[in-house]
């Protein structure tokens, strides 16, 4: 009978535990790994030159040492249409340093108007970026200065650690149910 009593509980105990985990999948939290595979793009920079407006975005939004993509929009200044065939190039260059990084912007087929570049930036500290823009015509430069961060894994990450500790404490305590509610049943059946 004691045995019985014990399965029934550690069943209860195992669907309790089940169910919480996957409760917990259906809201999934953010799990931030910078760099690499990153889809969330920021706002970086917007600017108004000659007949365009050019919007830079940047992902990832807080940007780590490792792989940065800068997703820029040119616009027609008066009827916000896309721009096309252009020719963009990004620099990166370190500050106090001579080492310049050049990646091209490429145009996306799905998003007229849209050019991406991948750089990989991979030491922290204050980066100039120039963006040159060039129509055929005429080279347009836009600069901006960026701080890249120290890569760490846990930015962002508190809600999977807490849902961590969460489900950690609740395997816990259930173990701690279930010894001593045994206790307290082979106390009632004198056993």
């Amino acid at each position: 009978m004691y045995h019985l009593i014990m399965k029934k509980e550690l069943n209860l105990f195992l669907a309790i535990f089940i169910s919480l985990v996957s409760l917990y999948s259906l809201f999934p939290s953010k799990i931030l790994a910078q760099g690499e595979g990153y889809s969330q793009y920021g706002d970086f920079l917007t600017q108004n030159i000659d007949d365009y407006t050019v919007n830079i975005f940047l992902s990832p939004i807080r940007p780590v040492v490792g792989q940065q993509i800068f997703s820029i929009e040119v616009l027609e200044k008066g009827t916000i249409n896309p721009v096309k065939d252009l020719k963009i190039d990004v620099f990166a260059t370190p500050l106090f340093d001579e080492k310049k990084q050049f990646s091209p912007a490429l145009s996306t087929s799905i998003m007229e108007g849209n050019y991406q570049s991948i750089l990989r930036l991979e030491k922290k500290g204050f980066w100039l970026l120039d963006f040159e823009i060039n129509n055929g015509q005429k080279k347009t430069i836009i600069s901006e200065q960026i701080e890249i961060f120290e890569r760490n894994r846990t930015i962002g990450n508190s809600d999977f650690s807490y849902a961590f500790l969460i489900i950690q404490f609740i395997f816990f305590g259930g173990i701690i149910y279930l010894f001593i509610s045994s206790r307290i049943r082979k106390k009632k059946l004198k056993i």
